[in-house]
């Protein structure tokens, strides 16, 4: 039997009176009997209990158990007789005396709680050095990284202490300190380490060669970018700068090589050629034929359109009012865990319901939309780009060598219709004309959500023609200033935005297309994103378009395709679109849409350039067959005027592509 070390006579005995054991190591000590009517008291090991409690009290607060020799006296249980005594009057407990431990004072005293105090302490900001971080595995050794950080850091210390003698506006916001360039040094070198540990020392050294060659611009990008974050919010929706590597006036000797080629593309919406006068009577037979019944292009019902209201009730439409989802569905990506826990459902972005849901808004009348070329020509006739022998030139006073427009659609009793359109000069992104239109049929829903046309606009819309006139009345501009916007543009924010500066409206479809006409030839590049939308609502066949949907495909091909939003964002690195139910602005895509055109004639000068062709006196020139004889003049891609100048004599390409053969 071992001896007692005192840990467990603070406990009661398990057996309580039933223990047989002579030294028991837990506790028999009597304990006083609770009293249920007395106020609850906090726990015993909050407290320690008076030792100078009247042992009596102790004693008469429950029965007392005697040892006893003899079995025979009393009722014997064990060894031990339980004698029942008379109960004491109750009596008022002793205060608890307070421990002197707590009657102390605290060293050192509180400190009174202030505001800076609620938040978590912050440590101090270890002051860094340009001595390389260590990492798990060193790419080239402590002193070539150490040689390699030094130069990374001079040449941005270059750069910064460029900002800090320039005319930047925010050139004290963007000048970083010593401490900041050195971490940003050791933050780049230690990323390119880590990342790149097979071919560190190439990936520094052009780093290096890199940043020597920047310009003042690009640094400022990168800081904003990467260290002065918070200052992205004060950018707004700066257009970041594209380098095409031609000047300005000479981005456009790239533009042959973009021309989409819509001979393949009529299964997907194109109409490269007008429809007949058979195929509109054939149209306008089968619409006669189902007395005018039409598919909903929002909850797919069927319902009735009448051309004029009904007389019962001034109905547009049957059927009732449309409930529908204005969010397309969406299915989450596939994973692992989906064995386990079965096929992910499609769900719609709008109210996060279940495909089979009812729509979660409701419009009035149902709506319907054409996209069959015959049955637009039914309702408005298609036309060819008429030959412009002197066509409008920008409000720069210069030829345009391209143009961008975009177009916003509503739904009418004809379809879906134009309401307004807007078109911009490429590469400047100078706004030619920006109208809203009356469609040919009564409005049904402007589709604001994403026109960002209001029935507010049409009311403040001004006449075409009047705002031509006032613009006539203004006195010139002063030499040296800018030229101001043709009659019925803008150059300023979203109409939405602007209340005093309403935007003008023509009376048709077709007055907006002779508008755009009016800067147009045949040969002139016609700029847009998924274009066959914007010319099948105008019904206008161009022979020369550029679409940002071909120059930037999907993988998986047509009819998939990247929405202008997405492209802009990543290549561009500018967020377009953000007015949520407000809807688009035309003005705002157009000029996206231009500025995607330039990056991409940047990228494809670039992959010519390592074909072999070369830049001569503005002129792009293909290379040269190798031992033939050299080319006549005139045949440089980019000599002459407009884009018929650009483009290279047939006869010679199969000249040229004979001697490649040869």
């Amino acid at each position: 039997m071992f001896s007692t070390t005192g840990l467990f006579k603070g406990i009661p005995c398990p057996e309580g009176e039933r223990c047989t054991i002579i030294h028991c190591i837990f506790s028999h000590e009597l304990r006083p009997q609770v009293n249920l009517d007395a106020p609850e008291e906090p726990a015993a090991k909050k407290r320690k209990l008076d030792q100078d409690l009247d042992a009596a009290t102790k004693a008469t607060a429950n029965p007392v158990t005697v040892k006893s020799g003899n079995a025979n006296k009393g009722f014997a249980t064990n060894g031990f007789t339980t004698v029942n005594q008379p109960k004491p009057a109750v009596t008022t407990p002793a205060p608890l005396k307070i421990l002197k431990t707590l009657q102390r004072p605290v060293s050192p005293p509180p400190k009174p709680p202030t505001a800076s105090s609620k938040t978590a302490p912050t440590k101090p900001a270890i002051k860094e050095t340009l001595n390389p971080r260590m990492i798990p595995h060193d790419p080239a050794g402590h002193g070539k990284r150490t040689l390699f950080l030094k130069h990374l850091h001079g040449e941005m210390e270059r750069l910064n202490n460029q900002i800090a003698k320039g005319a930047h506006p925010k050139r004290a916001v963007l000048t970083l300190t010593s401490d900041e360039l050195i971490k940003a040094a050791l933050d780049e070198e230690e990323k390119t380490a880590r990342e790149n540990h097979k071919v560190y020392a190439n990936v520094i050294k052009m780093r290096v060669a890199a940043l020597k060659k920047m310009a003042v611009e690009d640094w400022i990008t990168h800081v904003i970018a990467t260290i002065r974050i918070d200052q992205q919010e004060d950018q707004g929706n700066v257009v970041p700068p594209i380098d095409t590597g031609l000047p300005l006036d000479q981005e456009h000797i790239v533009l042959p090589h973009l021309i989409t080629d819509q001979t393949n593309l009529a299964k997907h919406g194109y109409v490269p050629i007008p429809p007949t006068e058979d195929d509109i009577v054939e149209a306008k037979a089968a619409v006669a034929a189902s007395l005018n019944y039409e598919v909903c292009d929002r909850c797919k019902s069927r319902f009735r359109v009448f051309d004029e209201r009904r007389e019962e009730d001034g109905a547009l439409t049957t059927n009732g009012p449309c409930r529908y989802h204005w969010a397309k569905p969406f299915t989450a990506r596939r994973e692992k865990t989906d064995a386990i826990k079965g096929p992910k459902q499609a769900i719609y972005p709008c109210c996060q319901e279940l495909l089979e849901s009812p729509g979660c808004t409701q419009c009035e009348t149902h709506v319907f939309k054409v996209s069959d070329g015959k049955r637009l020509a039914s309702v408005m006739p298609f036309i060819n780009t008429p030959h412009n022998p002197r066509p409008a030139k920008g409000p720069n006073g210069k030829t345009l060598d391209a143009v961008t427009f975009d177009c916003e659609m509503g739904y009418s009793t004809s379809g879906f219709e134009l309401i307004r359109l807007t078109a911009v000069s490429w590469p400047e992104g100078h706004c030619l004309v920006d109208v809203l239109v009356r469609p040919q049929g009564t409005i049904l829903d402007l589709n604001t959500r994403w026109s960002g046309v209001t029935p507010e606009m049409y009311s403040n819309a001004v006449p075409y023609e009047e705002k031509a006139a006032m613009d006539a009345l203004l006195p010139p501009p002063p030499p040296g200033s800018d030229v101001p916007p043709l009659p019925g543009t803008r150059d300023s924010t979203p109409l939405k935005d602007t209340a005093s500066d309403p935007l003008p409206i023509v009376s048709s479809p077709v007055a907006a297309r002779d508008l755009l006409c009016s800067f147009l030839t045949p040969s002139t590049p016609l700029i847009g994103h998924g274009i066959e939308n914007d010319l099948n609502v105008v019904r206008l066949c161009h022979p020369t378009i550029i679409d940002t949907i071909i120059l930037f495909p999907h993988p998986r091909g047509l009819p998939y395709r990247f929405g202008l939003k997405m492209l802009t964002k990543r290549h561009l690195g500018r967020d377009i679109q953000m007015g949520g139910a407000l809807g688009h602005d035309s003005l705002e895509d157009a000029r996206a849409t231009g500025d995607l055109v330039r990056y991409a004639a940047g990228q494809r000068l670039k992959r010519l350039q390592r074909e072999g062709w070369t830049l001569d006196n503005g002129a792009l020139m293909p290379p040269l067959p190798p031992g033939g004889p050299p080319l006549p003049e005139g045949r440089a891609l980019g000599a002459g005027s407009g884009v018929k100048r650009q483009r290279i004599d047939v006869e010679q390409q199969d000249a040229n592509k004979k001697l490649r053969e040869e």
